[in-house]
């Protein structure tokens, strides 16, 4: 008995070609999403094989030191302020490293039975971003809150794939990858404005 137009099945309910052929048009959107950051980003980078790839690290900064906005000093004080969050921040910004790389991968294998929980630890982590405050420094700030809203949005389209939310999978998963895509641009953003390496996405293995 065929489905009336709207009514969308959910990620277990697919076949395994319909599975492939929805990770197939989700390469073609991230593909696209990641060329518009690399635009915006600069530099070279790794490729991730795991959904559609990362943004590209940053080879080289702009300039030396943190870059503010327009018309705005910052003081060799407020640079090690900044650098010194930042600092603070690098266990939960390598646990989101993590969480992201295993959610592409679940994406790339059409995993759904491992997407779910991923996308849930994903969540988890995402929540604790708050407590970490916001950079001394106004531009950077903007960076990393964009970086979070981004990485949250992704969390809640993933989550869509499970609670019956009507829209096809292979839209969900794309705008799923979208987000992560935006997320980690931002902030392989931010490491460049304080001038700290930028985290990369791990390839899957």
């Amino acid at each position: 008995m065929r489905r009336r137009r709207n009514d969308y099945r959910t990620w277990e309910e697919l076949s395994v070609q319909e599975r492939r052929r929805g990770v197939a048009i989700l390469a073609v959107a991230g593909a696209a999403a990641v060329t518009a950051t690399w635009l915006v980003v600069g530099g070279g980078g790794t490729q991730a094989e795991a959904g559609a790839a990362p943004p590209p690290t940053v080879g080289m900064q702009a300039s030396a030191g943190t870059q503010a906005s327009a018309g705005t000093q910052v003081t060799a004080e407020t640079k090690a302020q900044l650098s010194a969050w930042y600092a603070g921040t690098a266990d939960l910004r390598s646990q989101i490293v993590t969480a992201v790389g295993d959610v592409r991968a679940d994406i790339q294998a059409a995993n759904g039975m491992a997407l779910q929980p991923a996308c849930v630890k994903l969540g988890q982590v995402v929540d604790r971003i708050a407590g970490l405050g916001q950079p001394p420094v106004e531009s950077a700030s903007q960076t990393w809150t964009a970086g979070a809203t981004a990485y949250a949005q992704a969390v809640t389209t993933c989550g869509n794939l499970f609670d019956g939310t009507p829209q096809p999978p292979p839209v969900l998963l794309a705008r799923t990858t979208d987000a992560l895509n935006t997320a980690d641009g931002h902030w392989t953003t931010l490491a460049s404005q304080i001038g700290a390496p930028a985290q990369v996405v791990p390839t899957s293995s």
